[in-house]
């Protein structure tokens, strides 16, 4: 070991016995990188490398221009049920909040959206873009895509429900989670803004198809979600 990693493996180390001192709680926004450096006796680049291996370990998150906070528990998240992601929060005893930031029609369709078209031709989907939060703090950001020729309405009908109940009630249809994708990716930086991150910052793609009783695709969602804030869990 170099004297350089030597150093920067120690500030670490004593980086880690402060934040489980419980000094700062989950969620909780750290000292700026001065007063940190002031506090524990770390040089400032030294101190930057230290946290950026706590941020590889989960341990501590970063928003961009807010600083540094302290990692809370991870969401555990069952993509393959319909729960919606408020339900699903409140059972673990989490305080969730969620937004949309679009509701419009697009006419490009990569081949990621053709399965939305393929019963039911249309030349225009319907893009439904949203975040949400655990504690405030913005944990996944998403794109939904549903065909308008299937749904007519569907945007002016969803207001802040889940898409599942305006399947339900204004549809009469029950979907399932038909197809699911994982990828760990770079968060693009239109997306990863929305989380309060900075561009390339690691995430976890979900690619998630909804089928009808009929097993055709009406719905597909896109989940960007960052890596320290879920476990995702499968039941088979």
């Amino acid at each position: 070991m170099t004297g350089n990693q030597s150093t920067v493996e120690n500030a670490k180390e004593k980086l880690d016995r402060w934040l489980k001192d419980g000094i700062t709680t989950p969620g909780g926004k750290l000292p700026s990188e001065r007063e940190l450096g002031e506090l524990l006796g770390i040089k400032r680049m030294t101190l930057r490398q230290a946290l950026l291996n706590l941020e590889a370990e989960s341990k501590i998150f970063r928003k961009d221009r807010k600083g540094w906070f302290v990692t809370q528990p991870r969401f555990n998240y069952s993509p393959e049920l319909s729960a919606s992601f408020q339900r699903a929060a409140i059972e673990q005893g989490r305080e969730p909040s969620w937004g949309f930031t679009e509701k419009s029609r697009t006419s490009d369709i990569p081949e990621t959206l053709a399965p939305l078209i393929a019963v039911t031709p249309s030349t225009e989907l319907y893009r439904i873009t949203g975040w949400g939060a655990l504690e405030g703090h913005k944990v996944f950001y998403h794109e939904t895509y549903i065909n308008p020729e299937v749904a007519p309405g569907f945007i002016e009908q969803l207001e802040n429900h889940s898409f599942s109940s305006v399947w339900e009630k204004c549809y009469q249809k029950e979907t399932v989670v038909k197809k699911l994708i994982f990828k760990p990716v770079r968060m693009p930086g239109d997306i990863s803004k929305y989380l309060g991150g900075s561009a390339g910052m690691p995430a976890i793609l979900i690619e998630k198809h909804r089928a009808d009783q009929q097993g055709n695709i009406v719905q597909i969602d896109i989940e960007y979600w960052r890596f320290e804030a879920v476990d995702l869990i499968i039941n088979l």
